[in-house]
């Protein structure tokens, strides 16, 4: 795909992304009945405006960003239909709004995904298969089992279940007719055939680690996908925590982080697999950016519910001041992070 093309899918990606994120904010400041000054998607000069009541809604140059500017937003104001003026309930439901919307946007695409661009079957969690000899059927493990939880965490879909496999001794609980049972599993080297199917036991180079189940397909039904489509946005939400662990525990080096490049990057590589690849990358995105915005941390929208939660324990609003000072300071942290992202995916594309 052309540069050009995939800079169109980047721009129409982040605008649809970032216009339902601020659409959030808006819609309820509008049923709250905050003076609301501007709707914008994105930033820089407008490159279209038009007033519309007593707001303006403008698109601007830049698609890398957007904003509900709401009456006393970012400070107090006499005016009654002021954001600060308006109860501690409605200011947190308009500021989570935003996120929320991301959140439902994420799901209605993994839905369109598993009704439309997929086929009329989904890989579920019950065991269609063990192979004799392996590890899992040594263990105890047979078909028909529906595996319940990997390692102590719970599996509702295929996709947990290869995450949380990362350990070299898995304790493995299924659901055999009423019983649960629990078997310590541990995955042995195998070399595979180009089929997938294993050839024999063995470390040499090429091996793969398996504990030798098969799962099983089953039929799709409206029911079953609306389910399997909610525990599988629950799982993309979930990514971000995984990841921010294995930063934290130096499992996985800051030098992975990936910035506005590496994302158009991503979105050329989805681009050029398939709309539905597109889609896939799309629910990842906005999933993860409604869930790292409702996260505490000074300049996003989380942040600012903290300020709110504080004002209600302590019985008065945090000093505006010093409030202020905290975001600015959390934007600039943001800015940096953003630029040492993009840096590392300006010295991927140029080392390879």
């Amino acid at each position: 795909m052309s540069s050009f093309l995939t800079v169109i899918y980047a721009l129409l990606l982040f605008s649809v992304i970032i216009f339902v994120h601020e659409f959030g904010h808006f819609i309820f400041a509008k049923i709250f009945g905050v003076y609301v000054h501007e709707f914008a998607i994105g930033m820089g000069p407008a490159i279209f405006k038009k007033k519309k009541g007593e707001t303006l809604y403008s698109v601007r140059l830049v698609p890398m960003g957007g904003y509900c500017k709401m009456e006393g937003e970012d400070g107090q104001s006499d005016n009654p239909r002021a954001f600060s003026n308006k109860s501690k309930t409605k200011r947190l439901i308009i500021l989570s709004a935003g996120a929320v919307m991301n959140l439902l946007l994420g799901f209605i695409v993994v839905l369109i995904l598993n009704f439309g661009f997929s086929s009329n079957f989904y890989v579920s969690t019950s065991v269609a298969n063990v192979l004799e000899n392996t590890p899992a059927y040594t263990a105890g493990i047979r078909a028909g089992d529906k595996i319940e939880r990997l390692n102590g965490k719970k599996v509702n879909i295929r996709s947990e279940f290869m995450v949380y496999n990362n350990k070299e001794d898995m304790e493995i609980t299924v659901k055999r007719g009423r019983e649960t049972l629990t078997f310590n599993v541990t995955p042995k080297s195998y070399l595979l055939d180009e089929s997938g199917n294993i050839i024999k036991e063995s470390s040499e180079e090429g091996s793969h680690k398996l504990i030798g189940i098969e799962f099983s397909k089953e039929e799709k039904t409206l029911l079953s996908v609306i389910k399997y489509s909610y525990f599988e946005s629950l799982f993309i939400g979930k990514t971000i925590f995984i990841s921010l662990g294995q930063l934290i525990t130096g499992e996985v080096s800051p030098d992975n982080l990936s910035g506005p490049v590496g994302i158009v990057k991503e979105i050329n590589t989805a681009a050029n697999t398939g709309f539905d690849y597109l889609l896939y990358l799309m629910a990842l995105i906005t999933i993860n950016l409604g869930i790292f915005n409702l996260l505490p941390l000074p300049a996003l929208d989380g942040g600012r519910i903290l300020f709110i939660l504080i004002e209600a324990v302590i019985g008065r609003p945090v000093s505006l001041k010093y409030e202020g000072i905290i975001h600015a300071i959390g934007f600039m942290l943001l800015i940096l992070l953003m630029l040492y992202a993009t840096w590392n995916d300006i010295l991927r594309i140029f080392t390879k």
